[in-house]
């Protein structure tokens, strides 16, 4: 009977190996990314870019989620056009549609519209909430492509960064809107959408300074936002790829073990694998429920960022903290992660000067 086994063995794997052999070479066996060992994708260079406003330039402001009240914005305005600018407001900016401002046709055309308009050079979202999503099958990806220019916002705006990169190849900027404008304009993201930041370092407010998590070097173009909607955009046409990207997060509001699923799930989806490195921005409120005995957010960073291989900075002025700097997506940047804790992060030029 031991004979009789062995030799049933022996001939299984001679057939199998014998059919292998008769395959055409040109059949490939791929593993799913959470199985491959993490390698470095090529970094791509920079998508389309938009050109910086000058005085004199049009800003079309919509809102893309939640209503608002679009007077309560007044001063807002009123600093942009003693700046020199004009301002062409949305019809989304005074619609309400349930929670929304307006529906989701009514929001899109508006976005639609701005990009289609050759007199509007820049595009500023007037607040996030809620619905950003709810457009991207409305949106005319390819009219927008033709069309670059500045788009701004964050938090739920990440649905129209990852969405317009991906269709689109098109360069937006996650940094303040208009609703962030109501105790001022900040000088440093003015001189943003006038081309004057980069290319260079990423500007730190005063006491803010960037750490390592996991130490390497990566260069990609920056991807990302708001992660819990970006976890919304998994498994939809619109989600992120991300291959050879650098990955930038920032929360607000959740706890500690939610992040960790969404980190989890980025790490199942195969994401994790394909950026080359990721950037931490503003985590508020993350570590608030934090009792004796649980995980700190340090700590969930670290593991993951080992899990992946990737290094992995933090400390980013991006998000929903009192510094929201202007940073751009979809352009082209180094990241180093030292051994001894600093980090830096330095940018490609993010606007063209000439339109």
């Amino acid at each position: 009977m031991r004979r009789y086994k062995q030799n049933w063995l022996r001939r299984f794997f001679l057939t199998a190996a014998m059919s292998l052999m008769l395959l055409p070479m040109q059949v490939q066996v791929e593993l799913p990314a959470v199985w491959a060992a993490p390698v470095a994708a090529a970094a791509e260079t920079s998508l389309s870019k938009s050109a910086a406003l000058r005085p004199g330039d049009t800003i079309g402001i919509l809102a893309p989620g939640t209503n608002d009240n679009i007077e309560d914005y007044d001063r807002a305005i009123r600093d942009l056009q003693k700046r020199g600018y004009k301002i062409k407001l949305g019809t989304s900016c005074r619609s309400r549609y349930g929670y929304f401002a307006g529906t989701d046709s009514t929001r899109a055309a508006d976005l639609n519209r701005f990009f289609g308009d050759d007199e509007v050079q820049a595009i500023l979202c007037l607040r996030g909430g809620y619905g950003s999503v709810r457009m991207l099958d409305k949106l005319d990806y390819a009219l927008i492509a033709s069309h670059p220019k500045q788009f701004i916002g964050y938090s739920d705006v990440t649905a129209l960064h990852i969405a317009l990169g991906e269709k689109s190849r098109l360069s937006t900027v996650h940094g303040p809107m208009l609703s962030s404008f109501e105790q001022g304009l900040d000088e440093k993201n003015l001189r943003g959408l006038q081309g004057e930041l980069y290319p260079g370092d990423l500007p730190l407010p005063p006491k803010c300074h960037l750490e390592t998590v996991q130490p390497g070097r990566a260069e990609g173009i920056i991807m990302g936002g708001n992660l819990s909607v970006l976890i919304s955009l998994l498994g939809t046409p619109y989600e992120m790829k991300g291959d050879g990207a650098l990955l930038l997060i920032e929360e607000v509001g959740e706890d500690t073990y939610r992040i960790d699923r969404m980190l989890w799930q980025l790490w199942q989806n195969g994401l994790l694998s394909r950026v080359n490195g990721i950037l931490v921005g503003d985590m508020l409120g993350v570590d608030e429920e934090w009792e004796e005995g649980d995980f700190r957010l340090s700590e969930v960073l670290e593991h993951y960022a080992k899990l992946a291989g990737k290094p992995m900075i933090k400390g980013l002025p991006v998000g929903h903290g009192q510094n929201n700097v202007y940073l751009p997506l979809g352009i082209h940047a180094v990241m180093e992660a030292q051994a001894d804790g600093s980090a830096s992060l330095k940018l490609d030029a993010a606007t063209t000067q000439t339109k």
